[in-house]
């Protein structure tokens, strides 16, 4: 009886000792699969991720860019003649036309000098019409005199001529031929000298005129040039503008050549936007885009592109390709779509934060029953500023994770609970 019982005991405490062995293993196993699991698999609700469906369709390359309305050109407003400040009729920001007044000087010293020039002129031309007439009457009187000498001459070269008659048949002295010859020669030469005077005079006349005339049409000149410096004490707008920056208070004494302002010609404005410097291999002159103003897209085109990078953007600068809005103002704010290149048709996923983590180089796509997402890699092409472009990895009608994937923790599995 002794010896049975221990033969029960000993194959009893070799039952419980597999029993263990075979716990000890299933727990191992299930250890390890659970371990294994751990590293490749995250279980997450499906109501706290970004789902994206690939779809085939037109893609449209482009970016948004911030830019600021400018004119074309810009006009400083400078004063043309020095003075104080009268009045100040346009205000800074308003709307001015062209040849409006902006701003009226006073200056006394010009004034003073429009006085004395005009002065100076009136004793000018007073001066011209005595020497006018003075010439007339030496003239008169030179052909009185030449007059004279002529009819002289004749009466002496009469007498002469008798006396020489008389002379020679013995009726008169020799003496009385003598002084008809002497007078007769002294008349020719007062007649050739009278005929010289009155041609140097007739010279001089108008030599002296001549001049006189010139320098008073010089005269009247520079009255006209002083005078017309009274319209530059009218500051006006050189073109239809908007006023800025404008500096100038009443009774301020202003100098010649001092800015007053700027006119911004909006007639032609630009935009220069701001763009990434990722596109700066794509953004060309000539690129085409839009910019929407009060429901109400307008052409624009690239005229020019900066080749500096600061702060990882760079500028260019866009024109109105055709209509253009009439209320912009200097300095407003747009926002411009710029495509960069021709619609293509192509797959293509809404843009996710999944990107700044990967790169665009893989995501998670869902499973066809929707209960798991397995990492796959991809290649993005363009992008714009909803979409991506799908080069390779995906298809049509797939739908794949595009919201933060750090929730996700970098498993290759994401199961749906």
């Amino acid at each position: 009886m002794d010896t049975v019982i221990q033969e029960k005991k000993k194959i009893k405490g070799k039952y419980f000792q597999w029993l263990g062995f075979i716990a000890s293993a299933f727990v191992l196993i299930a250890y390890l699969i659970i371990s294994i699991n751990d590293t490749s698999t995250i279980v997450i609700g499906k109501n706290k991720l970004q789902i994206s469906e690939v779809k085939q369709e037109k893609f449209h390359d482009y970016i948004n860019s911030k830019g600021k309305v400018q004119p074309k050109q810009t006009i400083y407003l400078d004063a043309v003649e020095g003075g104080r400040v009268k009045e100040i009729i346009a205000k800074e920001g308003s709307k001015v036309n062209k040849g409006e007044v902006i701003i009226e000087l006073e200056n006394n010293e010009l004034y003073q000098q429009i006085l004395n020039s005009e002065v100076a002129l009136a004793e000018k031309e007073n001066y011209l019409r005595n020497t006018r007439i003075s010439f007339r009457n030496d003239m008169i009187q030179s052909k009185k005199n030449l007059l004279d000498s002529d009819y002289q001459l004749k009466r002496a070269k009469r007498n002469y001529e008798q006396q020489k008659r008389l002379l020679t048949k013995g009726l008169v002295p020799e003496e009385d031929f003598i002084k008809a010859k002497e007078d007769y020669e002294y008349q020719e030469s007062m007649l050739e000298i009278n005929w010289m005077k009155l041609k140097n005079d007739s010279l001089l006349q108008v030599t002296t005129m001549q001049t006189l005339e010139e320098d008073l049409v010089k005269m009247r000149e520079t009255l006209k040039l002083v005078r017309s410096r009274l319209e530059h004490l009218k500051v006006t707008a050189s073109t239809e503008a908007h006023l800025g920056n404008l500096d100038a208070e009443i009774g301020q004494s202003i100098q010649k050549g001092q800015h007053l302002g700027i006119l911004y010609d909006l007639s032609d404005a630009k935009i220069i936007a701001d763009i990434d410097e990722r596109y700066i291999t794509k953004v060309k002159k000539g690129l085409k885009g839009t910019f929407q103003y009060q429901n109400k897209n307008y052409s624009l085109v690239v005229d020019r592109v900066y080749p500096e990078v600061n702060d990882a953007v760079f500028k260019v600068e866009l024109l109105f390709d055709h209509d253009k809005p009439l209320d912009l103002r200097t300095g407003q704010t747009t926002y411009v779509k710029l495509d960069l290149d021709d619609p293509v048709d192509a797959l293509t996923i809404k843009k996710g934060n999944f990107y700044s983590e990967t790169a665009g180089r893989w995501v998670y796509v869902i499973s066809k029953d929707g209960t798991y997402a397995q990492k796959r890699e991809i290649k993005i092409g363009a992008q714009n500023t909803s979409k991506y472009q799908i080069i390779r990895g995906l298809k049509a009608g797939e739908k794949v994770i595009i919201s933060k994937y750090d929730q996700l923790g970098g498993y290759d599995k994401v199961v749906f609970k």
